[in-house]
């Protein structure tokens, strides 16, 4: 049975899981399975036909509908297997997994094999956070990533000390209560309480036991963010302390973080605080993760406490569709470059036959070659760089032709990826299209995906057009419209959130990056915090007002004009 990573994924009702097992079979199949598995008949195999039909994920089914399914009966079937495993990518996950996965060995093939996670990670954004490192196990790679949770139990208190080693008891030992001051999340009514001495108390996460396993750990290192809050108990002063630890197999610290204790002076009108952090390349080997946390004095409250797993990255879209300007000829020729105007030059026209997305004008070529471009600055698009040069997003090109019923045409079109110079690094340019007299009168698509086109691309140049084949005076060629450049959103994973965009935040490298505006009497200086913080060194004032700045370049930093005017994202700042 298929083990979902971390999660009880046991079939409870095994009884009605056969059942839609069986019906899927029925509808697919033709026919009902024996058992769990319907072996595949020599029949089956020998009457497939040789020519095949390639799907997203890489495999093969035959032309004629007859596909490798047909082995789980020895019948034909009425749905070929590139259909079978769309429809497999249009349902949930789950489903796949429990149901989909039992009706035949076809079936369990598809759903076993990492094209098809691949491709429901693609689509559903899930990329891991280093594009260089991909997962080995990409269904495992997209349920931990899916189904993201805290790995602590009990954090809120819920079930009393459950689940918590003590560590240290306190004089008046660890207890639990309401909470008295609401926290953001409303969710959370419990808290936990220290006495009057150091109480700490801890976790160990085996992650294995969690589903991730030691080939995940060590060659995706996925992002692990742990977070914590705390307030003081009372108004006589409390303490707060905090230690997580990435161990290895020997429970020997890989990577740690330990902030400064923080201290509270007298007084109870303190809210709850939060404390985070965010594990990065931290290498290979880790197997555990320590969590301790706790405090003292007159008592802290702690609840909340988290540590997540993050193997995919955070995104932030650019999600405009079609990056091409004006392409159905609703605003005449305005957005193109004319590189070839022909005999009679381009003109719009009416579409007199239907097209699938209801466009309603078009653009008519001459007698002589009539050729027209675009050139997608991708920067200004709100690609930046390094977004281009790490995650390589799908990018597909579609353009709609048809020729007029009285006369031949030829089409033609070329699409290619440049670098920054405008060198070509990738061309899709297929041979021109002959469109003869007395042809039927429709309309054509020519579609392309650019894939793993490598780093460097930086515009894209997209030019097409034609003429007629009689030389006829007039607009007799071929027509063009509809035509879209799309970079896929489901592959824009870059992660550009959780950054802190000022340089030299907490005067750990003196008072460099800041401009000084204002110097006081004495001038700014820096200064220790002493243990009364996560940081311990801060900027310090004079008796003369003093202030300071950092202008922030946000193109510089990867958010371009069009990101920013599209999606204005939120833009979060503190200051302690």
């Amino acid at each position: 049975m298929f083990h979902f990573p971390g999660r009880d994924c046991c079939i409870k009702r095994q009884s009605k899981l056969m059942c839609n097992v069986r019906s899927m079979k029925r509808i697919f199949c033709g026919s009902t399975p024996t058992s769990e598995y319907t072996k595949v008949s020599n029949k089956g195999l020998k009457n497939q036909n040789t020519g095949m039909a390639q799907s997203e994920s890489g495999h093969v089914a035959s032309k004629d509908s007859k596909t490798r399914s047909d082995a789980c009966s020895g019948q034909q079937s009425p749905v070929p297997l590139a259909v079978v495993e769309e429809i497999l990518l249009n349902l949930p996950a789950h489903q796949v997994v429990q149901v989909c996965r039992l009706v035949c060995h076809e079936w369990k093939e598809l759903v076993d094999s990492a094209a098809h996670w691949r491709v429901r990670c693609r689509r559903e954004g899930l990329q891991p956070n280093d594009a260089s490192r991909p997962p080995e196990d990409w269904c495992q790679f997209y349920f931990l990533s899916k189904f993201r949770c805290n790995l602590l139990k009990n954090p809120r208190a819920d079930d009393g000390i459950q689940g918590w080693e003590i560590v240290q008891n306190g004089a008046d030992n660890w207890a639990t209560e309401l909470n008295r001051i609401p926290l953001p999340d409303n969710t959370v009514t419990k808290c936990f309480v220290t006495s009057n001495s150091l109480c700490l108390k801890e976790q160990l996460i085996d992650l294995k036991k969690e589903g991730y396993s030691d080939a995940l750990m060590d060659q995706l290192r996925p992002h692990i963010k742990i977070s914590d809050w705390y307030t003081p108990l009372s108004d006589y002063g409390s303490q707060y302390q905090l230690s997580v630890d990435l161990l290895d197999q020997e429970k020997n610290p890989i990577s740690t973080y330990h902030p400064y204790k923080i201290f509270f002076q007298s007084g109870n009108d303190y809210p709850w605080c939060q404390i985070s952090y965010v594990f990065r390349n931290y290498g290979p080997g880790v197997r555990f993760i320590r969590f301790t946390h706790g405090g003292g004095w007159s008592g802290i409250r702690i609840t909340n406490s988290s540590v997540e797993i993050c193997p995919a990255a955070e995104r932030l879209r650019c999600t405009k569709p079609n990056l091409l300007r004006n392409p159905s000829a609703q605003d005449g020729l305005r957005g193109w470059k004319i590189v070839g105007s022909g005999r009679d030059c381009w003109v719009i026209g009416e579409n007199r036959k239907p097209i699938p997305d209801l466009v309603t004008s078009c653009f008519v070529t001459s007698y002589g070659l009539c050729l027209k471009r675009q050139l997608i600055d991708l920067n200004k698009e709100g690609y930046s760089d390094t977004f281009m040069d790490q995650v390589q997003p799908h990018i597909k090109i579609s353009d709609w032709y048809s020729q007029r019923y009285d006369c031949g045409s030829e089409y033609q079109i070329c699409v290619e990826l440049l670098d920054q110079r405008k060198n070509p690094i990738k061309t899709f340019q297929p041979e021109k299209v002959i469109l003869s007299f007395g042809n039927s009168v429709k309309w054509y698509e020519m579609s392309h995906v650019f894939k793993n086109y490598g780093p460097g691309v930086r515009f894209i140049r997209f030019t097409h057009g034609g003429n007629d084949t009689q030389f006829w005076a007039g607009h007799y060629g071929i027509r063009v419209t509809n035509s879209s450049v799309v970079i896929y959103p489901a592959d824009e994973s870059f992660r550009l959130t959780n950054r802190n965009l000022l340089k030299n935040p907490s005067a750990q490298e003196g008072l460099q990056g800041w401009e000084i505006v204002e110097d006081g009497g004495d001038r700014w200086v820096t200064g220790g915090n002493g243990t009364t913080f996560p940081v311990n060194t801060c900027f310090v004032t004079s008796y003369g007002l003093c202030l300071k700045e950092q202008l922030i370049d946000l193109k510089e930093e990867g958010y371009s004009d069009a990101l920013m005017d599209q999606q204005q994202p939120h833009i979060k700042i503190t200051d302690w």
